[in-house]
């Protein structure tokens, strides 16, 4: 009983920002948060990890996001199999989030999983994805400038303007044009597992 009410506690300021969102940036701001401790966990586990699948590394993630009134379906439906789908369980605001994962293979792959996203199975109802990129590969901060180098010379995927940066270490944000017209903000959070 003492350890599930210091694990309660421990929870107790995370549950409250997540249940005190009352907006889409609020809820946002959270998740961006929450993803970005849970980024710093896999890779401070790399040398557990670095050999390991992409559906093991997405079922490592989906673990670490999960937590009590947030739910994390990892292969959900929508329009296809989702790597992982995000949903707050609060009464009062309800929102889901979807993200594709994959291990880094350069940016035409990289590009593929954003279409995966944006186009197939986003339905433009939620303005925010991510993009997971599990780079096993040692150089990371020069293989993400690449990939933003090469998105914003080619424009992928309906890509609206210039990548630009994010608050979390190694992660950009690009929007591209759903077929319903809506902008789709695309978070890439970029996860280094190279040892």
């Amino acid at each position: 009983m003492g350890d599930s009410l210091k694990m309660l506690f421990g929870w107790f300021p995370v549950l409250r920002e997540l249940f005190q969102a009352k907006t889409e940036k609020e809820f946002d701001d959270f998740l961006d948060r929450h993803f970005e401790e849970c980024v710093q966990r896999m890779e401070a586990e790399a040398h557990h990890l670095a050999a390991d699948s992409e559906e093991k590394l997405s079922a490592f993630l989906a673990a670490a996001l999960r937590m009590p009134g947030l739910a994390v379906t990892r292969e959900g439906y929508s329009n296809g199999r989702v790597d992982l789908t995000i949903r707050s369980e609060s009464m009062m605001f309800s929102q889901q989030r979807l993200a594709e994962a994959k291990i880094y293979a350069g940016p035409a792959y990289h590009a593929r999983a954003i279409a995966q996203l944006a186009s197939r199975y986003s339905t433009g109802r939620q303005g925010r994805g991510y993009v997971v990129e599990y780079f096993k590969k040692p150089g990371i901060s020069e293989l993400v400038l690449g990939l933003r180098i090469k998105a914003d010379a080619d424009l992928p995927v309906h890509q609206h303007g210039a990548t630009f940066d994010h608050p979390m270490k190694w992660a950009y944000v690009s929007h591209h044009k759903h077929a319903s017209a809506e902008l789709i903000h695309v978070v890439h959070v970029n996860v280094n597992l190279h040892r």
